[in-house]
């Protein structure tokens, strides 16, 4: 893995935060059945309770609580309906968003980018931290090829540079795995779209090294 890089401008105020360990930090994980369903992972965890774990590691004193918001077949479209509900309710410190694998399918790709620029100016409305996620890579199908995918994922990258938001790039971390030892990668798929246990490690990781700028295990 690589080595630690400073934590990211967004994860900064974050990062701080976990560090002192004064004030309990909320971190909610956005997303669609990637986010929610157990059942690729084992059915016990999924990465946003491994998110947990790799920020107490990154951070000893922190008083870390993640929530899961993620619901099997949502695109953006949807989040922007439930967001009040299921995530600002919370009153989050951090959100991590996470869609695309649906939107890709049913969502145009303009209206992707003006649904993340909404949900990012909800999040901040609420005066909650972001971090954009590009979906993870997958076995390219006839409803998901993967040269569409790599369209949304840039479409996740602009609007992080138009917003100043921070991006965790898990796409590219999938796919550097995949270029190095693709039965690795293989093995951390559930299915064509779906990461298994192991691929949600690998996301964990991820969005811990974007926050805090540490690589944990």
């Amino acid at each position: 893995s690589s080595a630690a890089s400073a934590a990211s401008p967004a994860g900064q105020k974050v990062a701080a935060k976990l560090d002192t360990g004064g004030e309990p930090v909320t971190v909610v994980c956005f997303g669609d059945s990637v986010t929610g369903l157990y059942y690729h992972s084992g059915g016990r965890r999924a990465y946003t309770d491994m998110l947990g774990i790799g920020l107490q590691q990154a951070s000893p004193k922190a008083r870390v609580k993640t929530i899961n918001a993620g619901l099997s077949g949502h695109t953006t479209r949807d989040a922007l309906k439930r967001i009040q509900r299921d995530v600002l309710a919370h009153r989050p410190t951090l959100v991590t968003v996470m869609f695309g694998l649906n939107d890709m399918t049913r969502v145009p790709l303009e209206e992707y980018h003006s649904n993340l620029v909404a949900i990012v100016e909800q999040c901040r409305a609420a005066a909650a931290e972001v971090v954009l996620c590009t979906p993870n890579s997958v076995i390219s199908t006839a409803g998901r090829p993967a040269e569409k995918l790599v369209q949304y994922c840039e479409v996740v990258r602009r609007v992080a540079r138009e917003q100043s938001v921070v991006v965790c790039d898990s796409f590219n971390a999938f796919e550097a795995v995949r270029k190095r030892d693709p039965l690795t990668w293989r093995l951390m798929m559930s299915d064509e779209i779906h990461p298994n246990m192991a691929g949600h490690k690998l996301i964990a990781e991820a969005i811990t090294r974007t926050i805090t700028g540490k690589t944990v295990s």
